[in-house]
């Protein structure tokens, strides 16, 4: 629907004859937040309240919506209450300074020159950003317009309420980049360490460490608090630790493995691998049990290797039967592509002694894995 300036109340704008287009905006908070490659891979600086305000506009945003003009996305305190955890009594307090500094971000956009070098691009976020009268109001910046709505280089499928709880700035940064590898699992290339530094919002525009954030050209600093606290916040996250699993390298450091020249760290290799979890709800106790009687017999009594595919449903069946260190044990087996055939054994039509006759020739094999 649209409504112009004038009967918004919200713009200290001179008034214009323009209409402002406003798309409708769900009570239902979007199940994704859809993130292009290029604002996943961008500089930007983001609090972490900062960034839920920009996740807002984005999960609502659909290419459509900039077919009339720039679209303007009005959000109520309630839903922003809701949304976010904010007290309605509160919304003005604890937003209002947050759009603020928000409808001055710039990010930079990266962009090949006519000589082949990398360069940034950076440009402001939002034309306009306001909160009054109980509404938060949202222009994004025409001048990104591709990088809003254009996907052809891929994107991130963010799961909003995820990312809306945590509550860290760097866990979401890193939470968002994973989430742009989430159809092709285990498959990101290492990143440099310059690069990751400025997806993490810690360089200027001439590449160099921002004046406020000194204390990362110590390249512990920035592993500590930008890498290693926030596969840490990840994988500690009620929800998120059932979706994402974290894999030990061969060195024994937790969800990465360091590039290095020499004895300088100059990138990283993150080692994770998004679960598919989505078919648990519609699995009942008999068909859970069943799957994992032919699954395992399967594989343990014909010795056949489980496919991907295979290791996928064992795994939400052992889930659903509330097996869960089994269900990692092949989750994690399945990130690493290792699979070890066991010798023969009788199935049992009950679920418990059968799971107890697979852990006893686990065992009697050398607990091997799949």
């Amino acid at each position: 629907m649209s409504y112009l300036a004038s009967s918004c109340n919200l713009w200290t704008e001179p008034v214009s004859t323009e209409e402002y287009y406003y798309p409708a905006v769900s009570d239902n908070l979007p199940k994704h937040i859809k993130k292009g490659h290029q604002l996943v891979f961008s500089r930007q600086d983001l609090s972490a309240r900062e960034a839920d305000l920009f996740a807002l506009m984005i999960a609502q945003m659909k290419s459509n919506d900039w077919d009339h003009s720039t679209p303007h996305y009005a959000f109520t305190s309630n839903q922003l209450s809701d949304w976010l955890g904010v007290d309605t009594k509160h919304i003005g307090s604890n937003l209002s300074p947050v759009a603020n500094r928000l409808a001055s971000r710039k990010i930079g956009i990266k962009r090949e020159n006519t000589k082949g070098d990398i360069e940034f691009d950076y440009r402001p976020l939002f034309k306009h950003i306001a909160y009054k009268n109980g509404v938060l109001t949202m222009v994004p910046n025409d001048m990104l317009k591709s990088e809003y709505i254009e996907y052809n280089h891929g994107f991130a499928l963010i799961n909003t309420r995820n990312f809306f709880d945590v509550k860290k700035e760097y866990s979401k940064r890193l939470y968002e980049l994973l989430s742009r590898f989430k159809s092709k699992g285990y498959e990101m290339h290492a990143q440099s360490l310059q690069e990751l530094k400025g997806v993490f919002g810690l360089l200027d525009e001439a590449g160099k460490i921002k004046k406020d954030k000194s204390s990362f050209k110590n390249n512990s600093v920035f592993m500590k608090r930008c890498i290693r606290q926030s596969i840490t916040d990840l994988s500690e996250h009620p929800q998120i630790k059932k979706e994402l699993l974290f894999i030990d390298s061969d060195k024994g450091d937790f969800g990465f493995e360091l590039i290095k020249k020499g004895r300088t760290i100059t990138g990283i290799r993150f080692l994770f691998r998004w679960l598919k979890l989505g078919t648990v709800d519609e699995l009942n106790q008999h068909d859970a049990i069943k799957t994992i009687k032919e699954l395992e017999l399967k594989r343990l009594q014909d010795n056949v290797k489980l496919s991907d595919g295979e290791l996928e449903t064992l795994a939400i069946a052992y889930h659903y039967v509330g097996k869960d260190d089994k269900a990692t044990k092949i989750e994690e087996t399945l990130a690493k592509r290792h699979f070890t055939p066991v010798p023969d054994t009788e199935p049992t039509d009950d679920i418990d002694a059968f799971l107890d006759k697979i852990d006893t020739l686990s065992e009697v094999s050398g607990n091997p894995e799949y």
